[in-house]
């Protein structure tokens, strides 16, 4: 049996796709009406306390809360229940850098601590298309398992931290491409044009992108938050803009011969 702590978006969107591909599991929530939508979507039980679940029966255990001190009241309850000797427990929630380079603290548990934030929204989670970044002791069974249900790309770092951090540049991206996105729909609505019409040209062109995609269903408070916590670690982020020629040039020739030269 697998458990998935934290049923938001996705939390019943990971714990669906896995329900899906056959696993019994076992959600659990604070918030009744959560545990409802659960069992609405699933058919199977949530519980509000981890003390309900059966342990000896479960092989993993999914974090998927919202915040950092959320993810830290799990694992330290985790330290007081009898959860199986060697089991993953596959962190989720994106933290904040400082935290997640300090998780090395849970190495001494019996079971397997190990960093996972993900990317691809609750749609890639349904779908079973998550990219996983990974840091901790994560075994090759752990991969194929991951490959098998929710993800179709694990991305492996050495040190606790990585694939925080590697989130956190990840959804700034996503942020910058969102922010072009919109700016452009204003910018064709401005101008006398449709902006659906725009929208169907960039689903399919050069200008088109994830984001775009998903523009209008995106949760743009988490996509906020990430942009949040990558500030609060530089003090500021790189402000983009075309008035430049020179500097775009520049900077993507720059980008481009980092992307080239052999790995450190």
């Amino acid at each position: 049996m697998i458990v998935v702590v934290g049923l938001g978006n996705i939390g019943i969107a990971i714990a669906a796709r896995i329900s899906e591909c056959g696993r019994d599991v076992l959600g659990v929530d604070l918030a009744a009406e959560r545990r409802d939508e659960w069992r609405a979507v699933t058919g199977r039980t949530a519980v509000a306390d981890l003390a309900d679940v059966p342990w000896p029966e479960i092989t993993h255990v999914y974090v998927v809360v919202r915040l950092t001190n959320q993810a830290e009241a799990v694992l330290q309850r985790l330290v007081e229940l009898p959860v199986p000797r060697g089991i993953p427990v596959f962190l989720n929630t994106t933290l904040e850098l400082d935290y997640a380079r300090g998780l090395g603290r849970y190495a001494e548990r019996p079971w397997r601590l190990i960093e996972l934030p993900v990317s691809g929204g609750d749609s890639g989670a349904r779908a079973g298309t998550l990219t996983v970044m990974a840091a901790g002791p994560l075994e090759a069974s752990d991969r194929e398992y991951l490959l098998s249900t929710s993800a179709n790309e694990v991305v492996g770092f050495a040190e606790f931290g990585d694939p925080t951090l590697a989130k956190l540049l990840n959804n700034v991206s996503a942020a910058y491409t969102a922010l072009s996105y919109a700016e452009m729909m204003l910018l064709a609505d401005g101008m006398g044009m449709e902006p659906r019409r725009l929208a169907e040209v960039l689903r399919t062109s050069s200008g088109g992108s994830w984001m775009g995609d998903h523009f209008v269903n995106l949760v743009d408070d988490l996509l906020g938050k990430d942009v949040v916590l990558l500030r609060k670690e530089l003090g500021t982020l790189p402000v983009v803009s075309l008035e430049d020629d020179d500097h775009l040039l520049s900077r993507l020739a720059e980008a481009r011969a980092m992307l080239t030269r052999p790995a450190r």
